[in-house]
């Protein structure tokens, strides 16, 4: 993958990162995503902080998990790359991403249904990089076992959907109450969806992975709505039921 903002020796096939841990090879980078504000939009003496994010494949060493890691690169709000570097350490900041919270908590609580985080570090930049001082996350956590039951291309429902009635009505009473555990948590991956669910058939595990960006101040309870939310039911009629609806799912499909 070519990138912008991380060099060939910072995500190619090979490279090592030294975290507070353990010493990380990637195996290969997977996808990028750039938050970069215009100098235009930013109006106040504190504008927001501009970032490129990149997720790669890795493992450690000897008997180490497999393992995904994100770095998180603080950049120049877009207008101002080709000022001096004394100038761009003006936008320097510290920053703990929403992912590291809640994996961290999630690690700290022992949750055996969300990915443990396993190494992280957050260091800041050298004078000859992009933001002089700004903000340079790493953080690493376990790859679960099993598959996901969607993706994003279909909003997270083929693969549910093709699984026997019996393994969905286990999986909505699993999602249900590990649901609400996150919930008492006050954590939960952004906009979730089936593509956030990996199920595991022998130990016939569920688990929610995909914290980027995580809610780490939900306050919610449970409803029967979640499971359509998150694609694992079908309601006859896509809108939202009113504020008197009496719970009844008798014409749901599941």
């Amino acid at each position: 993958m070519v990138s912008r903002w991380f060099a060939q020796n910072e995500i190619g096939p090979g490279a090592t990162i030294r975290l507070d841990k353990e010493t990380w090879i990637v195996a290969e980078a997977c996808a990028e995503r750039v938050f970069q504000y215009h100098i235009s939009e930013c109006k106040s003496n504190n504008p927001p902080a501009s970032y490129a994010t990149i997720r790669v494949a890795c493992t450690g060493p000897g008997s180490s998990p497999k393992a995904h890691l994100r770095i998180y690169k603080q950049i120049p709000t877009a207008g101002i790359e080709a000022e001096s570097p004394a100038f761009r350490r003006q936008q320097a900041r510290a920053w703990d991403p929403p992912e590291l919270e809640a994996l961290r908590m999630l690690t700290r609580k022992g949750s055996k249904f969300t990915p443990r985080l396993l190494d992280s570090m957050s260091n800041r930049q050298k004078e000859s990089d992009f933001i002089p001082d700004g903000f340079l996350v790493y953080v690493v956590w376990e790859v679960v076992p099993g598959y996901p039951l969607g993706t994003c291309v279909t909003l997270g429902e083929n693969v549910f959907w093709g699984l026997g009635p019996d393994k969905r009505e286990l999986i909505r009473q699993q999602f249900q109450h590990k649901y609400s555990r996150l919930c008492k948590w006050g954590v939960m991956p952004l906009h979730g969806r089936a593509s956030h669910l990996v199920w595991e058939d022998e130990s016939a595990t569920l688990y929610f992975v995909g914290f980027f960006m995580a809610n780490t101040r939900i306050k919610d309870k449970w409803s029967p709505l979640r499971w359509c939310a998150w694609g694992l039911a079908k309601r006859p009629s896509p809108s939202l039921p009113g504020p008197d609806w009496d719970g009844n799912t008798e014409n749901w499909e599941w």
